[in-house]
Formats: C-alpha cells, structure tokens, sequence
C-alpha cells in the first residue's frame, strides 16, 4: 500500500480525501496551522510543516516525506508549488506538480491569459488595470495572483474599481481587469500521468460558490471537455491542475483561471471514480479514450461544528 502526504490539509477537501483514499493508500496531511486538523483526520495522520515562506520549509517537507516514506507528495497550497516544482528532485518520491514554468506561468493571472491566447486558445479579454484600453464596465477586478476568489470583485464604474482597491489594500498594479464572462461555472480536474499523457478531464458544473466551491455536480459535457483537451495539447504537463471557465448560452467555453494544483473539488472527481494518483503513476500505454466517471454525482458542503474543551 503506497503512503501519500498532501499539504494544504486543513482545507475543505481533506475530510473527503482521507475518507475516499483511505482503503486505497496511507494517508497524511500537513499543514502551517496545527489548529487546522479535520475532526475525522486521526491526529497520527497530522503533521505540522512551516509556512512556504520559511527557510526551514523544503528542509522539513523532505525530512516528513522520508519519516513517513511517502511515495507521493500532494501539495496543495498555491505559495508552497514554486519551491517545491524547484526542489523535487531533493524529494525521495513522486511530487504530484506540474513543472515549474507551467506553475509560474499560471499563477500569475496575466501570463496565463496570455499563455492561452498566444496558443489560439479562448480566453477572456485581460489588461492591466493601467493599461486599459478595450474592457469596459461592468468587469472583474483581480489580483493578478491569489486564490480563493480572494480580491476577486465585479466593478461597474471607475469609481467601484477605485474604491475596490483601496479595500483590498493593495497598490493598483497588482490588479488585472477582465471581461465578465456570463453563463454556466464549471471547475475541471484534469488529470495528467508522470509523461503528462491526459488521463482524466472531470468537468465539475458549479451550484454554489463562496470562495471555494460549495454545491456542485460533476457533468461530462463536450464542449467543456473538449476545450480542456485542447489547453492541456497546447502545453502537455504530468500531474494534476484545475481549470475554471464559463460555459455561455450559445455553447462557447473561455476559461478565465487555470490553478496548477488539485483543488478542493478534487475529492468529487475521486467519489465520481477517478483516482488521480494512481492515473499519475500508471505506467500503461496513452488510453484510447479518458477515463469513465459517474456524471451525476453531486457535492453538497456543510459545516462541521467541533467543540474543544480545553483545561
């Protein structure tokens, strides 16, 4: 039975994950707050890493890959990716990541956009906030880098978009504005194996959203299906990462965030069928098709209220 770590661990999908993968693989979570652990994750399953930033970060990554014997690191934390895509061959097994240009490139909002249209690919009209010229109100306001739909607002005059940063506490030219795409939210997994064969794409029909995504029903809809193929040919990259778009009324798809990760999402895709990780590590010839999973699985979040009595 192979051992998975998966940082990030007090996010909103490690209750699922260790549920689902729990007869499959040992599993582990790590995170910078050890406050954060899930009520049903055993706290020998808990580790405690330093945040991202720290020196110490890589060093203590390694040293619990290797107490614990992991075969497969799952990070799961945007600032984390970049040092870790760098570091991986220090690591003593399998890193679930894309490389390190594809990460970099798609964390900053602005280079994906514009990786995606130098590719001939749909996506929403983008332009630095003090180099607009063609979008008009109402828009998105975004920081070109965050998560989280963290600063992420629709603005609908200069006035908005002024007062929007000034909220947000963040100089204007870490904003990017971008066309407001109107239709159908989907978050896709698409999962990728060790020579970035595409294995898997799980297109997830967005209900509910604050921030992360709260209702949802997984959809194995064409068009959403084929627009992905034809990102992930553009770049062929090994691991997982997730695509956000909109699907609008007259069946056109332009994906406006591509986040080089799993997402929290990521458990649906694994309760629809699709094991991500054993689909990174195969080792068989590219399939004939993608992988099959059950289109009408929903997902619906709630909160879990544990009570800590302290002495």
């Amino acid at each position: 039975m192979k051992t998975l770590l998966f940082t990030g661990g007090g996010g909103a999908g490690s209750e699922a994950l260790n549920r689902l993968f729990g007869s499959t693989y040992r599993v582990h979570f790590a995170d910078a707050d050890i406050e954060a652990r899930p009520a049903t994750v055993a706290s020998t399953q808990w580790h405690s890493i330093p945040m991202a930033a720290a020196p110490s970060f890589i060093p203590r990554l390694q040293e619990l890959c290797r107490e614990l014997r992991v075969d497969v690191l799952v990070p799961g934390v945007d600032e984390e990716l970049p040092r870790v895509a760098r570091e991986r061959g220090g690591f003593d097994c399998d890193v679930l990541l894309p490389p390190v240009e594809f990460i970099e490139t798609h964390l900053d909002k602005l280079a994906s956009n514009s990786a995606l249209r130098a590719a001939d690919l749909p996506a929403p009209l983008t332009e630095q906030i003090g180099q607009r010229s063609k979008i008009k109100f109402p828009c998105i306001a975004k920081p070109r880098s965050g998560r989280g739909s963290r600063g992420v607002a629709i603005v609908r005059s200069e006035e908005e978009l002024s007062a929007h940063i000034v909220i947000s506490r963040r100089p204007a030219e870490d904003f990017i504005l971008q066309e407001l795409l109107e239709g159908q939210e989907y978050t896709v997994m698409m999962s990728a194996d060790r020579n970035g064969i595409l294995r898997a794409v799980v297109p997830v029909r967005v209900g509910v959203k604050r921030g992360i995504t709260l209702r949802a029903q997984t959809d194995n809809d064409a068009a959403v299906v084929a627009a992905c193929r034809a990102i992930h040919d553009s770049a062929p990259v090994p691991g997982c990462y997730n695509i956000q778009l909109i699907k609008d009324a007259n069946g056109a798809v332009k994906p406006f965030e591509i986040n080089p990760r799993i997402s929290t999402t990521a458990c649906l895709a694994l309760a629809a069928g699709v094991d991500f990780v054993a689909a990174y590590l195969s080792a068989e010839a590219a399939p004939a098709s993608l992988a099959q999973f059950r289109d009408d699985i929903g997902l619906k979040r709630s909160w879990h209220n544990e009570f800590v009595y302290q002495r």
